[in-house]
């Protein structure tokens, strides 16, 4: 018998959300590594490589950050992330 929680479709979008545009880590991934222990924004960049890309966490840092507060739960309300010089959201 599955013990596991079946997930709501919302649920299973913020999993597949990329987080971190410039590595393409989706959010799930970043929760992982958040329930694993990773309780900073350093350590989250470390175990899944995120932060590393051509922003250097410019987009997802904050993004990242709220997961950290969330204790890895994933973000379902809609973000948007963006730099001062980028005429995209992401």
């Amino acid at each position: 018998m599955n013990s596991e929680k079946k997930l709501s479709i919302e649920e299973i979008k913020a999993k597949i959300k990329v987080v971190c545009i410039c590595k393409g880590i989706k959010q799930g991934k970043i929760c992982e590594a958040i329930t694993k222990g990773a309780d900073t924004r350093d350590k989250v960049n470390t175990a899944t490589g995120s932060g590393s890309g051509g922003c250097k966490a410019t987009r997802c840092g904050p993004v990242i950050d709220k997961l950290i507060e969330n204790k890895g739960k994933p973000i379902i309300e809609p973000y948007k992330t963006e730099i001062e010089d980028d005429d995209m959201c992401y």
